[in-house]
């Protein structure tokens, strides 16, 4: 059985002639144990996938990390540069989670999302960047494989969405983290230079937990524009499915 939980993050409409060649979806399957240009604490295996292979979070650290485009990383390109070009962007990984225990073994909830990374504009904790929490995960909550997703519907719009945590910079009175200075959604939208799945909340501390979690069929969808929607059974002909 497979649970679908979808959240989405409001935005403005951005078409353009370069979204008419890149209308697709691209799946990393992580088939034969092939990183897909994801690195990460995680083992990437031939088995135990959705199905297939899986990226295997196994071990004890803060949070899990699977990224595409750190430096010197390998990079996926399709989850790489210009959003703002596409009206829309859907991103989506199934998980499962067999076990996510504290330092005495008790079954725990740890939270998990995705951050997008622009280190064009560099603040004083770092590289501008963005991030929006999905589901918390646990081993009650995604004892099967289930499907997060996230879909971005203006890449454009220069104010953060409802739901969504800048950083690279605080605020100096609340020391929350906050976008630095000419910095905005769009800006790191327009140049994401790293995507990440984690549970690194920007703004809070982990404590070690022991993780036994699967990632596998990270994806991301960019849709036909509406001005070429009659154009669309050529443009999907030749899709890649799962």
């Amino acid at each position: 059985m497979q649970r679908t939980r979808t959240l989405a993050a409001i935005a403005a409409l951005g078409l353009g002639t370069a979204a008419f060649a890149r209308a697709e979806t691209t799946v990393v399957t992580f088939d034969g144990g092939d990183n897909g240009g994801f690195a990460g604490n995680a083992f990437f295996e031939g088995s135990g996938g959705n199905p297939g292979g899986a990226a295997h979070h196994d071990g004890t650290f803060f949070f899990n990390s699977l990224r595409t485009g750190g430096l010197g990383e390998p990079a996926n390109a399709a989850f790489l540069g210009d959003y703002s070009l596409f009206n829309e962007i859907t991103i989506s990984f199934d998980i499962r989670v067999d076990s996510l225990t504290d330092f005495a073994g008790n079954q725990i909830t740890r939270p998990i999302g995705i951050s997008l990374i622009d280190r064009d504009i560099q603040g004083p904790s770092g590289p501008s960047g963005v991030f929006f929490e999905l589901d918390p995960i646990s081993a009650s909550a995604q004892d099967d494989w289930t499907t997060m997703s996230l879909t971005i519907t203006d890449p454009t719009q220069m104010d953060l969405p409802p739901g969504w945590i800048g950083f690279g910079d605080e605020d100096p009175n609340t020391f929350e983290p906050i976008l630095p200075s000419g910095a905005s959604f769009a800006s790191v939208l327009s140049s994401v230079d790293e995507f990440q799945i984690t549970g690194g909340v920007p703004g809070f501390f982990f404590t070690n937990a022991n993780f036994d979690v699967f990632i596998d069929n990270i994806a991301i969808t960019v849709p036909a524009p509406a001005t070429l929607a009659l154009l669309a059974p050529m443009l999907f002909a030749g899709r890649r499915r799962r």
